[in-house]
C-alpha cells in the first residue's frame, strides 16, 4: 500500500488501496453503504415530519424544505427494500440518490425569502458532511460534491443579493474543499479497516483449512504406511514362497507360472515402496541416509534390472556412462537407484519400437551426477507437461490404459532428486520420443575414474545370444555373495547350463556362516556390500583360516586398468568385473576349478569325439599320464607348470577324488602334496 500523499493517485481513484485491493473488499463496502442509507432513511421521513409541524405551530411560511425530507426519506425507504444485490449500478445510484436529497433539502432550506439578503450556512454543512455517510471511490465522490456546489452557486446567484452570493461563494467553495480533504481522510482509513477485517478473516479461514487438510493428509499417510507395511509382510511371503518353486520345481509349466508370480510380485511391490516413499514425503518424514558407493556397481545392478526388459520388448538398449566418472562417491545410494531406474523403466514402459538410450556423467565442478535417459516412445503432449510430475497422473489415460503404474513414479524421482539438490527436466516431443534428465548431488571420495564400464556391456550384449557356455561341473560347488539380489539371479542364470551348484548369500555375514558350515570350490565376492565390504569379509576369512585353499574371486563393478592388481594385493585370488560376461566367468571357473569336477558340453563331445574328462591340459595323447593330489592351489600351479611340457597332468585335492579318478583311469604317476 502506497504512503498517503497529496499526489498519491490511488488515493483520489481507490481510497489509498490498489485497485485489486479496494475490488476485493467494494462489495462489502457498499453492502455498509446500502444498508447504511436504507436504514437512515426512515429517519429523515421522521425529521421532516417533525419540523414540519413544528414551523406549522410557529406559523412559518414556507415549508418547501421539510417537504423534500419526507417525500426523499420515504423513496429512498422504498426503493431501498427493493435493493437486492449492494454490487452494480443500482446500488451505486441509490447510495448517491440518499445524498442528493439530504443536500436538495439544504438547498431549498437556504433559499427560503428570509435568507435572500444574507449568506447561508445549512448548504455548506451539507455539502461538506453529507459525504461522508457514503464510502465509494473519491474521484467520483469529488464530482459529486463538485456539481453540488456549482448548482447552489448557480442558485445563490439568481436568488440572493450580491454581498450574500459573494459570501456564500467563500463559504461554500472553503468548506466544500475542507469536506472533501476529510472525506479522503475518513474513506482511507475504512477501506484500510475493512481491508485488514477481510484479510484477517481470509487469514483465519485459510489457517482453518491448513489445519483440517493438514489433518486429513496426515491421516493419509498414516493410512498408506500402515496398509503398505500390512500388504509388504504377506508380498514377502509370497515372493519368497514362488521363489523356493522356482529353484525347487522341474516342471516347465509351473516353472512358467511361477515366473509370471515373480513378475507380477515384484510389480506390486514396487507399487507399494511407491506409495510408502510418497505417504513419507508428503509427511516430511522421508530422510536421505548417505553412505559411500561404488558408482559402477550401481550402474552394473540398473543394468540387470532394466537391459532385459528392453530387449524382451524389441528394444535397443543403449548405454553411456562417461569414463570420467568417480569411481567411488557420497550420497543416498539406495535413492539414487531408486531415481534412475524409476527413470528407465518408464522410458521402456511407453516405448513400443525403438532405442532407450542412458548417457551418465558428473560434473566435476559442481559435483552433479547427470543421468539422461532418452527413448523413441509415444511422448508427452504440450497441454500435459504441467502435469507430468504430479502425483496419481497418467497422461494420456485412453491411449495408455493398458500400461502398468501408479503415476508415482516420476512424481516420487523429482522430490528425492530435489532433496539431493539437483531436479528432474524434461523435454518431449509428442509421438517422437522424450528426455528425462536427472541432476543430483553426489560429493565425491575417490576421484580415481570408473574407467569404460559401456565396453564391458557392450560385449555382454554382443556374446549373449551367440556364446554357449561349454563347461559342464554338477559336483562342483559355487558359493555367489552379492547385496543385489537381481545380480544373484543373474549368475545363477549363466551358471545354470553348467550344472553347477550355485549357494547364493546376501552379506558378508551370511557369506561368513556359510563358509563355517560348508565347503566351497569357489567363492565369488562382491566388494561393495552394506554391512561388511568384500574386503573386510575376505580379512576374517583369511584371519581364520575358514576357506584357506578355496579361491576368492572379486566380484567388481570397477573397470579401471589397475582394479585387478589392487585386489589381488587385498588377498582376493582373482577379479572379475561386472557386467559379467559368460565367456570370462567360464574362464574363471576353468582356471581355477579342480580338474576332476569338469567336464566337456555333450555338444563338444559329439563334434570333438569321445573324452571323459578335461583334466588332461595337453593335446599329445602319448605322454604319461601324472595324477597330482594337492590341497593347495599354489602348488598345483607350480606343478602344473613344472610337467606341462612333458607330462598329461590330471589334478586333485583330496585321496577321495583321487581313487574316485582311478577307477576308471589308468596313470604312470602319482604325485602327493607335491612329492613324487
Amino acid at each position: 500500500m502506497k504512503k498517503i500523499g497529496f499526489f498519491n493517485k490511488n488515493l483520489f481513484l481507490y481510497g489509498g488501496l490498489k485497485k485489486e485491493e479496494f475490488n476485493s473488499i467494494y462489495t462489502l463496502i457498499m453492502e455498509g453503504n446500502v444498508s447504511l442509507a436504507s436504514k437512515t432513511s426512515i429517519w429523515l421521513v421522521i425529521l421532516g415530519v417533525f419540523f414540519l409541524a413544528l414551523n406549522f405551530l410557529l406559523g412559518a411560511n414556507n415549508l418547501l424544505a421539510y417537504w423534500v425530507l419526507i417525500i426523499g426519506g420515504i423513496g429512498m425507504t422504498i426503493i431501498g427494500r427493493h435493493i437486492k444485490k449492494p454490487t452494480g449500478i443500482p446500488a451505486l445510484i441509490y447510495c448517491y440518490a440518499f445524498i442528493l436529497v439530504v443536500i436538495a433539502y439544504g438547498m431549498v432550506l437556504s433559499i427560503q425569502p428570509s435568507n435572500s439578503n444574507s449568506p447561508s450556512t445549512s448548504i455548506v454543512v451539507f455539502l461538506a458532511l453529507m459525504p461522508l455517510t457514503v464510502t465509494d471511490k473519491p474521484y467520483r465522490m469529488g464530482i459529486v460534491m463538485l456539481c453540488s456546489t456549482l448548482v447552489y452557486i448557480l442558485i445563490s446567484y439568481s436568488t440572493k443579493s450580491s454581498s450574500a452570493f459573494r459570501t456564500d461563494i467563500m463559504n461554500t467553495a472553503t468548506f466544500a474543499v475542507i469536506g472533501f480533504l476529510f472525506y479522503l481522510r475518513l474513506t482511507h482509513r475504512n477501506v484500510k479497516e475493512v481491508f485488514y477485517w477481510v484479510q484477517a478473516i481470509e487469514s483465519e479461514r485459510i489457517k482453518e483449512e491448513a489445519k483440517v487438510a493438514e489433518k486429513a493428509n496426515r491421516a493419509k499417510s498414516v493410512f498408506l504406511a500402515n496398509m503398505s507395511h500390512e500388504i509388504r509382510t504377506p508380498m514377502n511371503a509370497i515372493i519368497g514362497m514362488n521363489e523356493m518353486i522356482l529353484r525347487e520345481n522341474s516342471d516347465k509349466a509351473i516353472e512358467k507360472y511361477a515366473l509370471d508370480i515373480h513378475s507380477a510380485g515384484r510389480t506390486l511391490l514396487s507399487i507399494i515402496n511407491n506409495i510408502l516413499d510418497l505417504s513419507k514425503i508428503e509427511s516430511g518424514k522421508m530422510e536421505l541416509n548417505p553412505v559411500e558407493y561404488g558408482f559402477s556397481s550401481v550402474l552394473n545392478d540398473l543394468v540387470n534390472m532394466t537391459m532385459k526388459k528392453a530387449e524382451d520388448k524389441g528394444l535397443e538398449y543403449i548405454l553411456e556412462a562417461a569414463p570420467s566418472i568417480p569411481s567411488v562417491l557420497f550420497g543416498d545410494e539406495i535413492r539414487i537407484r531408486q531415481i534412475i531406474l524409476n527413470l528407465i523403466n518408464n522410458a521402456i514402459k511407453y516405448t513400443h519400437k525403438g532405442t532407450v538410450r542412458i548417457d551418465v556423467s558428473f560434473d566435476t565442478e559442481n559435483e552433479k551426477l547427470k543421468i539422461s535417459v532418452s527413448d523413441t516412445g509415444i511422448g508427452i503432449r504440450p497441454e500435459d507437461m504441467n502435469r507430468l510430475f504430479d502425483s496419481f497422473q497418467r497422461l494420456d489415460e485412453n491411449k495408455n490404459r493398458n500400461i502398468e503404474g501408479t503415476g508415482l513414479g516420476l512424481n516420487i524421482a523429482k522430490q528425492l532428486a530435489v532433496m539431493m539438490g539437483g531436479d528432474v527436466e524434461v523435454s518431449s516431443e509428442y509421438e517422437k520420443g522424450s528426455t528425462f534428465t536427472a541432476t543430483m548431488v553426489q560429493k565425491v571420495i575417490n576421484p580415481e575414474p570408473i574407467g569404460n564400464f559401456a565396453e564391458n556391456l557392450t560385449k555382454l550384449q554382443k556374446e549373449r545370444d551367440t556364446y554357449k557356455p561349454t563347461l559342464i561341473a554338477p559336483d562342483a560347488k559355487v558359493l555367489v555373495v552379492d547385496d543385489s539380489d537381481m545380480n544373484l539371479a543373474v549368475i545363477k542364470g549363466l551358471l545354470k547350463k553348467t550344472k553347477i551348484q550355485v549357494t547364493t548369500a546376501e552379506s558378508g555375514d551370511e557369506c561368513l556362516e556359510l563358509i563355517k558350515s560348508k565347503s566351497f570350490d569357489i567363492v565369488l565376492l562382491d566388494q561393495m556390500m552394506p554391512g561388511k565390504t568384500g574386503i573386510e569379509t575376505l580379512k576374517i576369512i583369511k584371519e581364520n583360516r575358514l576357506a584357506e585353499n578355496t579361491p576368492i574371486i572379486a566380484l567388481t563393478a570397477d573397470a579401471v586398468m589397475e582394479a585387478r592388481e589392487a585386489y589381488l594385493k587385498e588377498g582376493f585370488t582373482d577379479y572379475l568385473s561386472k557386467p559379467i560376461l559368460y565367456q570370462e566367468l567360464e574362464e574363471m571357473l576353468r582356471k581355477y576349478l579342480n580338474p576332476c569336477l569338469m567336464k566337456e558340453s555333450e555338444e563338444s563331445e559329439n563334434s570333438a569325439g569321445f573324452k571323459e574328462n578335461v583334466n588332461v591340459l595337453t593335446e599329445e595323447a602319448e605322454k604319461p599320464v601324472m595324477l597330482v593330489i594337492c590341497d593347495s592351489t599354489e602348488s598345483l600351479k607350480k606343478i602344473k607348470e613344472t610337467i606341462s611340457d612333458k607330462y598329461k597332468g590330471v589334478y586333485v585335492r583330496t585321496e577321495e577324488q583321487a581313487q574316485k579318478y582311478l577307477l576308471n583311469h589308468k596313470v604312470d604317476f602319482i604325485i602327493r602334496d607335491g612329492e613324487l
